[in-house]
This record gives structure tokens, C-alpha cells and sequence, in this order.
């Protein structure tokens, strides 16, 4: 409890401060002032909860404060003090509501007296808001527990409405419902915040609404009829709107995905389920999108997604080339097509970026680059593609990992990866399924000595020559093991090995499996 205590006598202050039994009263902060307007700086940062004032004192007087403290704090308790028995400041104190009145000289116990009296106020009034604030906790927890259970099924409907009745939400439950679903990515939401915005933006439809978390970034919200009107898709659709208004003033991404219409509150599974598949689709449009029909439009467009293996290929050719205009076109197109196939199932749109990704940095290990760390611990690739919640998001994260390898590529070309040591490494990717591939070939194909030319890929790589040829044709055959249909034997021939069982040990020697318990690790 905090009481400011602003008295112009000397003598009488520093007598009440040292006689009150502070402590005991449960007065656990105190301020003194010399005079009003002190006290008025004093209560700007202090906020009190009692103020003991004298009523006459210089520049501003007791009831002057009092007025100014009623205005900017009116649960303010006031206990006045004065040794005048005047009664216009009798007037004023009972229009200021004061708590009490004590006359001068003081009595100290009957000054404690009065602060008890407006200490036992503030607590009854604490409790009263406490109850207050509880109860509407309460009503608010009830609503959104009915919310979740409307769309998981299987409660009994007098339960239900007893409970929402409690909470008093009266909407018809046999009338046409709604579910709306709202993704919220960023900034990251505030619950509270959120239900004022939510009061604000659905106040002007007048239609009952209940709403739910159904985790940190998801909100469920219901929209039911009302007795004499029956809710329609141009109200849901205005709705909607207005949800989207309201949310581009907080968040920068977030997506909107209506449901269709249900019969009755029965039947708002039904529209939760529509709601979700669109919000699913989400993913494939730009972010702060309102989805209020089915997009799909059409049987091309609810096909999933097929990945070329030409696209692929060409990607990796593209890096090895360091084409990078050509990487970069890759990566918008297929991105364009994807998009045109909103049907396509999200983890496998993220799969194939990964891929993508995985490619990048095995071209960037060939030029001695770390693009990030890839271990099976702190799989940095994987959860960059996890956290995009959509396409373009996935698209900006492959676009800034390729531009932060231009610029890799080219600081070494500046610091020693020259052009000679690229033309080495190319030559390597475009022939290392010759199983009769030499240094003495790289060196016929690049007119140079074995010496110098081991010593400028040394520097250049941090590897030599046949180091570097075998750990990329082990990638190599890596990619080509998950493929069931091809025969170890013909993953060996396709990476430069004519002999099966030295494929195997080079193989065991590298990985640690032989390159059958691989595949069957793949599969798992």
C-alpha cells in the first residue's frame, strides 16, 4: 500500500511520520511533500493509493490537490487533516469524497483510525475487481472450451449450452454456424491483445461469435446465426474482411481461411475441416491472403505437384557450370509451378527445396565453401525449410542461400579459389563416372604439370585430387542408392567403379554401412 503524505508544518510532519505505526497498517512505501504542488510532481511517479493531506498550505492547498489527484486518480482514498472547522472545506471535502476528516492537533490513534478506514476500502474494493476479473476469466475460459469442443465432437448438447448459458452466450445452436481459421506468424501473437482486436473488428456485424487458441500461431473462430437472422456468406464474407483489416494493422503475415457454411452448431466439424484444407492452401499464395472459396477451381489445379527429374539435373549442372542465372531461373519456375498446385502436400513441397538445398551445399563443400552446417545434429538446411510457413517464404530462403554462395565463390576466387581450380572441380562433376578417370587426365584436359596442378587444387580445395573424386562420387552414389530399383552393382558402374566389391569397401570405409544397410536405412 503507498500513502503520500503532503504537510506544509515541519513539526507536525516529522511527528506524524515518526508516530503512525506505518508497518502495521500495511503501509509499505511513503512520500512526504511540503505543499500541493509538490505533491502533485511527487504523485506523476509515485501513484499513491491514500493521500493525508493538510487542507491549507502554500502555492496550492489540500482541496486544490485533492481535485487535481480526483481527476488523474479517482480510486484515490483522501483522508484530510486541518485544525479550521470551516465549513466550505467540509463542503468540498464530502464532494471529493474524502474518507475521512481529522482535526488538528492530531490525535494518533484516531489518524490511524482513518487510514484503517481507507485501507479497509481499497481491499474491499482489490476484492472486488479480483472477483470481478475472475468471474470474466471464467466466462472467457468456458467459451473457448466450447469453442474446441464444437469442432473435436462427441459432448453432450445440454452440457454444452448449460456451460455457454453460463457464460452468457445465448446464439442459437440449431442455426446455420460458421468456422473461421486465422494463422498468425508475425509478429508473434499476444492472446490478449488479440481478443480486443478480435471485439473491435466483429462489434459492427453484431453477430455472436466464439473464438479459441488451437496453438501459439492458430485462432478458431465461430460465427453463428442470430434468432431472426441467419447467418449468410455475405455476412461471413464481410466478417472476413473486417478480420483482415484489423490484422494488417498488427501483423505483417498471418492468413485468413473461411469455412463453409454448416447447417447448425452440430455441424461445425464439417466446417472447421473446409476451413483447414484452406488455410492449407495458404501456404502456396502470398502471405496476409483471405481465403473465402475454394481456389482450386479445377482438377489441374487440386493435382499435386510432380517434380522433374530435368529440373534437377539441370539444377546440379547449372552449380557445376556456376550458371547461377540459370539456378535462379530454375528455382522461379518450378516455384510458379508449384504454386498452380495448391493440392500438393506441404512437407513434400519442403522436401524438394531440401533437396535443393542439399545440392547447394555439396557444391559448396567441393569449393572448400561451408554454406551451413548440415550434421545430423544441427540439420540448419531442414530447419531453415521447416520455419517458412510459405512458398515465398521457402523461395526468399533459397534465393539469399544462393546469393551468399555467388559471394562465397567469389571472395576465394579473390583469396586464391581461382578460375583454374573451377575448371578443375568441373571437369571432375562432369566426368567422374569414368571408371578410368586419372589426375594425369585432369592434367592432359587442363595443360598443366601434376605437380602444379595437384598444388593449385590443394590450396584452392584443402583436398587432393583423387580425395576429392572419391568423396564426390560417394555423394554421388549416395543419391543414387535411395532408389530402389537400381542394383548396387549399377550404382557402382554409374559412379566409376567397375568393380562391385571395391565400390563396397570404398563405400563402408566412408559411410560406415555397406552401401545395402544404407538403402535399407533410407527406407526406414
Amino acid at each position: 500500500m503507498k500513502l503520500l503524505f503532503a504537510e506544509d508544518e515541519k513539526f507536525t510532519r516529522e511527528g506524524v511520520l515518526k508516530s503512525v505505526a506505518w508497518e502495521r497498517l500495511g503501509i509499505t512505501e511513503l512520500r512526504e511533500a511540503v505543499d500541493g504542488l509538490e505533491a502533485v510532481a511527487i504523485a506523476e511517479q509515485f501513484k499513491p493509493d491514500i493521500v493525508l493531506t493538510d487542507i491549507r498550505m502554500p502555492r496550492m492547498d489540500g482541496i486544490e490537490l485533492a481535485f487535481h489527484l480526483r481527476r488523474k486518480y479517482p480510486q484515490c482514498k483522501i483522508v484530510f487533516m486541518s485544525g479550521y472547522a470551516d465549513k466550505e472545506y467540509l463542503k468540498a471535502a464530502i464532494t471529493l469524497k474524502a474518507v475521512s476528516y481529522v482535526e488538528k492537533p492530531i490525535d494518533i490513534e484516531e489518524l490511524e483510525d482513518a487510514l484503517q478506514g481507507a485501507i479497509t476500502i481499497i481491499l474491499e474494493e482489490q476484492r472486488h475487481v479480483a472477483n470481478d476479473t475472475v468471474a470474466k476469466e471464467n466466462k472467457s475460459y468456458m467459451k473457448q472450451e466450447a469453442a474446441l469442443q464444437l469442432i473435436r465432437g462427441g459432448y453432450e448438447d445440454d452440457i454444452l449450452r448449460s456451460r455457454l448459458l453460463a457464460a452468457d452466450f445465448t446464439a442459437p445452436l440449431h442455426a446455420p454456424a460458421a468456422t473461421v481459421l486465422i494463422k498468425l506468424v508475425s509478429p508473434k501473437p499476444s492472446k490478449d491483445k488479440l481478443e480486443i482486436m478480435l471485439d473491435s473488428a466483429l462489434a459492427p456485424s453484431d453477430k455472436p461469435y466464439l473464438y479459441a487458441w488451437k496453438d501459439e500461431n492458430h485462432v478458431i473462430i465461430h460465427f453463428f446465426s442470430l434468432q431472426q437472422d441467419v447467418l449468410e456468406s455475405s455476412s461471413l464474407q464481410h466478417m472476413c474482411y473486417a478480420l483482415s483489416s484489423a490484422l494488417k494493422q498488427e501483423f505483417s503475415l498471418f492468413s485468413i481461411a473461411a469455412g463453409s457454411i454448416a447447417a447448425s452448431a452440430k455441424k461445425l466439424q464439417e466446417s472447421y475441416t473446409s476451413a483447414v484444407l484452406r488455410l492449407q492452401e495458404s501456404f502456396f499464395h502470398k502471405p496476409c491472403t483471405l481465403i473465402l472459396h475454394d481456389n482450386r477451381g479445377s482438377d489441374a489445379l487440386s493435382q499435386h505437384y510432380q517434380a522433374q527429374p530435368e529440373h534437377f539435373n539441370r539444377f546440379t549442372e547449372a552449380l557445376i557450370e556456376e550458371n547461377f542465372d540459370v539456378v535462379l531461373h530454375l528455382l522461379t519456375t518450378i516455384t510458379s509451378d508449384i504454386r498452380q498446385h495448391p493440392g500438393t502436400l506441404i512437407v513434400s513441397v519442403k522436401e524438394l527445396y531440401y533437396r535443393f538445398l542439399l545440392e547447394m551445399d555439396k557444391f559448396a563443400q567441393s569449393r572448400n565453401i561451408t554454406l551451413f552446417d548440415t550434421s545430423a545434429e544441427n540439420d540448419v538446411a531442414w530447419k531453415l525449410i521447416l520455419e517458412c510457413h510459405y512458398l515465398d517464404d521457402i523461395h526468399r530462403v533459397m534465393t539469399l542461400k544462393l546469393e551468399e554462395l555467388k559471394r562465397a565463390l567469389k571472395e576465394r576466387t579473390a583469396g586464391g579459389m581461382t578460375s583454374t581450380s573451377s575448371r578443375i572441380v568441373r571437369y571432375i562433376h562432369l566426368h567422374f563416372a569414368d571408371d578410368d578417370l586419372s589426375v594425369q587426365d585432369v592434367c592432359d584436359h587442363m595443360q598443366m604439370t601434376a605437380s602444379h596442378l595437384i598444388s593449385i587444387f590443394k590450396e584452392a580445395t584443402g583436398k587432393t585430387i583423387k580425395q576429392y573424386v572419391t568423396e564426390y562420387r560417394m555423394e554421388k552414389a549416395k543419391d543414387l542408392l535411395r532408389n530402389n530399383r537400381l542394383k548396387v552393382l549399377d550404382v557402382a558402374s554409374q559412379v566409376g567403379f567397375k568393380d562391385g566389391e571395391h565400390f563396397a569397401k570404398i563405400f563402408r570405409k566412408s559411410t560406415g554401412m555397406t552401401p545395402s544397410e544404407y538403402r535399407e536405412r533410407c527406407q526406414l
